[in-house]
């Protein structure tokens, strides 16, 4: 007979870091987003690494030439979690950046320690029981900050390299969340939605604001020691207009919508979990002569649970 005591519903897909993928220097547009795996409910701490890559094309005429550009945003996060109770948790996500830019009239490549974030996540909504008899519903709530500690005015030449290539914003920017997730059976989802709050940096330049929503449908099968869950759902995020010194600038902002696609493989103390994005529909904004388009994206994590078992999250089995 199963325990129905470790039938916690989990489907907490916790901010585990910032993806702010950025376009070219061509179109001056920023498009910021968050990537999120799933990661066990549990009274656990824990430690994690996770790599994650985007890519941006840009093409536009300029005084009659040809220009185009080909950005790749690769980002490396140290990340770690403090289970303070067990409703409350504290995240903690250190990236390191590495942006490559290259295009008809230039090459470069910036890397370096990228903008810290913090988060503090309470669980609102907790019910336990049996998830093959009746619906569990699982809600938390969260806010944090980003904090600016990377270079935002980093230049090779006289001029500031495009706004959105910097390794950090250079302003001190609000993040909140809200995660809802219900099981049955064997069958979970997940709705997700964050909302990031920029301020205007040193010079007075500030990105506009940004919000992502997810949904993604998820499988837990029946196993023992290794669990694999896929998933599959969609991911939407926006992004507002820029300003300089109050002025509003061309290029800037936009949305997208991505189908998403994801496995994660949990062990008793480890957890591997990957994820890759197709765009399906994408609008910035930008004018007649710039296009901007964003390729796929993919993502590798890799967790190690400290401290208390992870035995009480919904996707365990006895």
């Amino acid at each position: 007979m199963i325990d129905k005591a470790k039938y916690i519903l989990l489907g907490i897909f916790l901010l585990i870091s910032s993806i702010e993928t950025h376009a070219c220097e061509a179109c001056g547009c920023a498009l910021g987003g968050f990537n999120f795996g799933i990661i066990p409910q549990n009274e656990a701490h824990f430690i994690g690494i996770k790599y994650s890559q985007a890519h941006f094309y840009a093409e536009m005429m300029h005084a009659g030439q040809f220009e185009y550009s080909n950005d790749r945003y690769q980002r490396l996060d140290i990340m770690g979690r403090i289970a303070i109770r067990e409703r409350l948790q504290l995240n903690i996500v250190l990236p390191y950046l590495y942006n490559d830019m290259v295009g008809s009239h230039e090459d470069e490549t910036l890397r370096g320690l990228g903008d810290p974030i913090i988060m503090l996540n309470y669980k609102v909504l907790d019910q336990k029981g049996n998830p093959m008899e009746s619906w569990l519903h699982n809600l938390w709530v969260g806010g944090g900050i980003k904090a600016p500690l990377a270079d935002f005015e980093f230049s090779q030449t006289t001029q500031l390299i495009n706004p959105n290539f910097q390794l950090g914003s250079g302003s001190w920017d609000f993040i909140t969340m809200g995660n809802y997730t219900t099981m049955k059976n064997r069958w979970g989802l997940n709705i997700e939605g964050v909302y990031k709050i920029n301020t205007a940096n040193a010079i007075d330049y500030r990105f506009g604001n940004q919000y992502n929503v997810q949904g993604s449908i998820f499988y837990k099968p029946k196993a023992e020691k290794v669990l694999p869950i896929p998933m599959l759902g969609i991911y939407h995020e926006s992004a507002g207009t820029h300003t300089f010194e109050g002025f509003y600038q061309v290029n800037s902002g936009g949305s997208a919508t991505f189908a998403q696609a994801g496995v994660q493989v949990q062990f008793s103390k480890m957890m591997l979990h990957a994820n890759y994005l197709l765009p399906i529909s994408q609008s910035f904004n930008s004018d007649d002569h710039v296009h901007i388009e964003s390729k796929g994206r993919f993502s590798v994590t890799m967790i190690a649970f400290i401290g208390k078992s992870n035995k009480k999250n919904v996707f365990n089995f006895d």
